[in-house]
């Protein structure tokens, strides 16, 4: 995702999944290539640009390595922890439990 209004369709009508480093925000996506992403790390995140740049990589290496398992949903990736040691294998296992959380939620929200 590249387009503000691709983030802000996200943030208005996404569903948010909060695990331990990674909040998701996602909404089902509108084009027929799968899950996509876009990032988003504030230097509310850190005031540190080598670390803020450094998590984008872990994130975006997460998602290349996982975007098999994902469903397809736009997902919008913010980190929450800034003192932690960023890895790519936590990462990309947390990326795909909460991507599968957010599915489900989006799933209950159409039932209902």
């Amino acid at each position: 995702m590249r387009r503000k209004r691709e983030f802000d369709r996200a943030y208005q009508e996404g569903v948010r999944a909060r695990g331990s480093t990674i909040l998701i925000v996602a909404v089902p996506s509108l084009h027929p290539v799968g899950a996509r992403y876009g990032l988003s790390v504030s230097r509310k995140f850190s005031k540190s640009a080598v670390v803020r740049n450094r998590v984008r990589r872990v994130l975006r290496e997460a998602f290349r390595l996982r975007r098999a398992e994902l469903p397809p949903l736009d997902l919008v990736l913010m980190p929450q922890e800034a003192r932690r040691h960023w890895r790519t294998p936590e990462a990309a296992e947390e990326l795909v439990a909460l991507a599968q959380k957010a599915a489900r939620k989006l799933a209950e929200r159409r039932a209902t």
